[in-house]
């Protein structure tokens, strides 16, 4: 069976933002799109593969929750996960509503058994710096069995046409997802076989 991967991907924006960061030295608002470019990847990196054993699970849900604010929060569904939580501790465990427990117990890309790769449509991306420390940041995530080519899920990080429903926020020098509101819809009947 072949695998999807998403490495090359990853591989070619890196080049990608590396050519352009060279333009940017200079300018500020450059940087910061960039570096808010570099989080939406490093999450569909963490999202991706993260199911596939309990090892990998760990180390993915500790690297989506290093991309939050401690005082993080997301919305989804009309529930409220806050704060980020920890890996092996209560404040990870089901029920407990931070993000360790949003990601490690109900997300299904990091769900046990479940190989998916996160993809967007990269028209669906929007990226706008509101000043030095705060930006809204707006991308939608199809998740693709990386077995089977089928499209399980289809998530966004933000609300459509809604400004304000998924912020970022800088501290100490980096971009972080700090609130956000997302929301689930049916997966397209695409098959990608």
């Amino acid at each position: 069976m072949k695998k999807v991967t998403i490495t090359s991907a990853f591989a070619a924006v890196a080049m990608i933002a590396g050519s352009m960061a060279a333009f940017a030295n200079d300018d500020s608002h450059a940087r910061d799109i960039l570096a808010l470019k570099a989080l939406h990847v490093a999450f569909h990196q963490a999202a991706s593969h993260a199911g596939t054993d309990p090892a990998t699970k760990l180390a993915h849900v500790e690297a989506v929750l290093a991309l939050w604010t401690d005082d993080g929060v997301f919305i989804t569904g009309g529930v409220t996960y806050s704060g980020k939580g920890t890996p092996g501790t209560a404040s990870c465990e089901l029920g407990s509503m931070t993000l360790c427990d949003l990601f490690f117990n109900h997300a299904g890309g990091f769900v046990l058994g479940h190989d998916w790769v996160s993809l967007t449509p990269i028209f669906t991306e929007s990226i706008k710096v509101l000043d030095d420390h705060n930006a809204d940041i707006y991308f939608q995530c199809i998740y693709v069995d990386a077995v089977t080519y089928q499209i399980k899920s289809n998530v966004t990080y933000g609300l459509p046409g809604m400004p304000g429903s998924s912020r970022a926020r800088k501290v100490h020098g980096h971009w972080l997802f700090w609130h956000v509101q997302g929301t689930s819809f049916p997966p397209p009947t695409l098959d990608v076989n």
